[in-house]
């Protein structure tokens, strides 16, 4: 299907979801952001995706570790976009896919509904289904691979965040029903293709073709099995000890994980595919999925049978206990620890040192203060 520009004066909203290529195609709008404009296209903000602002309009809770966001940084988003001279404008974060009714509201308040177009991923379940597990793995999570796959498919009706957002029917319905169905496209991943998503938006934004592509090792690169082992060893300790979700987030998330972001992941064991118990359910899910794909009476970009386990995957074995590790995964674990233990440590004494001048400045506000009274008292008496 022949993918035209949109309309000028039309935003794009890319909604994800998670584990869909979401990074990398942020990443390539981040760092493009001049050579967007100059084709006429605005990628609001000033970061890779703008999630402060997206949790507040979500209404949900921020990362790990982060202080709970504000309104007025969403309010602040929309009103860079009310002020563009831009004939388009691009706004993107995957967890755009999990908006429920009123917060979906919301968003289509802020970016307006005559001009919003939503394109939304569909991906291979048995691709998404691991990539999660290693994601959840950055973020605390302490159970294992197969533990984590019962979690998700021992109840067929969970309403677990993973299947929220992958929930194509649910997900195209709460936006197709408010934008109708001319405003929303599916774009099915193709694991042999991954740049069908950049191409798709390039061309629904009037860009060259090519332009979106993320810079190299920036994207948000999976753990291998050996990392992922190590690291849930690393979040168990974590709990046992109490840490706080703020020194979680600046010790692991901002110092482990950055330490191992560019490592040699060769010879390490990977995350397989799914064991058969497994594997049996989300083929029945797959075709489910592909069902809603074609049903969905919206555009569709790429061909619905990639989304088709069966044919593509085969069951694979349990993985096996990781007992050891490589010495340099233990050394940049140990580094990334110490880095981020310093982060938090400097971070903190900033904390302080604004406390500090702040009660200093309060100090010296109140003693003027009481200064000017006593002088304006004093010259009454006279």
């Amino acid at each position: 299907m022949t993918t035209k520009a949109l309309p000028e004066g039309s935003l794009l909203l890319h909604i994800g979801p998670p584990k869909t290529g979401s990074t990398a195609i942020q990443m390539a709008l981040h760092t493009s952001r001049p050579t967007l404009a100059e084709h006429g296209v605005l990628y609001p903000g000033t970061h890779v995706r703008e999630r402060p602002a997206s949790w507040a309009v979500l209404g949900s809770r921020p990362a790990l570790g982060r202080e709970a966001p504000r309104i007025e940084r969403w309010h602040a988003l929309v009103e860079e976009i009310r002020c563009s001279n831009l004939p388009r404008v691009c706004l993107s974060h995957e967890n755009f896919a999990r908006a429920d009714d009123a917060a979906v509201d919301r968003i289509l308040d802020g970016t307006g509904r005559e001009r919003t177009h939503v394109i939304y991923v569909a991906r291979r379940l048995d691709k998404v289904l691991p990539s999660h597990w290693q994601e959840r793995v950055k973020a605390w999570e302490t159970a294992s691979y197969e533990e984590y796959l019962h979690r998700m498919l021992d109840n067929p009706s969970s309403k677990s965040a993973i299947w929220q957002a992958h929930g194509v029917a649910d997900v195209v319905h709460k936006w197709a029903s408010r934008l109708g169905n001319e405003q929303v496209t599916i774009v099915v991943s193709d694991e042999d293709d991954r740049g069908l998503l950049p191409r798709t938006m390039e061309a629904m934004l009037g860009l060259p073709e090519g332009l979106l592509v993320p810079p190299t090792g920036r994207t948000n690169a999976s753990l291998s099995l050996t990392e992922a082992e190590a690291l849930r060893r690393l979040n168990r300790m974590a709990q046992e000890q109490e840490w706080t979700a703020r020194e979680y987030w600046l010790i692991v998330q901002a110092g482990v994980l950055r330490a191992l972001r560019d490592r040699d992941r060769s010879g390490d064991a990977r995350i397989g595919g799914l064991p058969q118990w497994a594997y049996d359910r989300v083929i029945d899910r797959a075709e489910r999925q592909i069902a809603d794909v074609v049903s969905a009476g919206v555009k569709v970009i790429g061909d619905p049978e990639h989304l088709r386990v069966a044919d593509r995957a085969q069951p694979a074995e349990v993985p096996e206990d990781v007992k050891t590790v490589p010495l340099d995964l233990l050394a940049d674990m140990v580094r990334g620890t110490i880095e981020g233990a310093r982060a938090m440590h400097r971070r903190e004494l900033r904390a302080t040192q604004r406390r500090t001048s702040s009660t200093v400045l309060a100090r010296r506000s109140r003693l003027r203060s009481n200064f000017d009274r006593l002088a304006r008292f004093r010259f009454k008496s006279r």
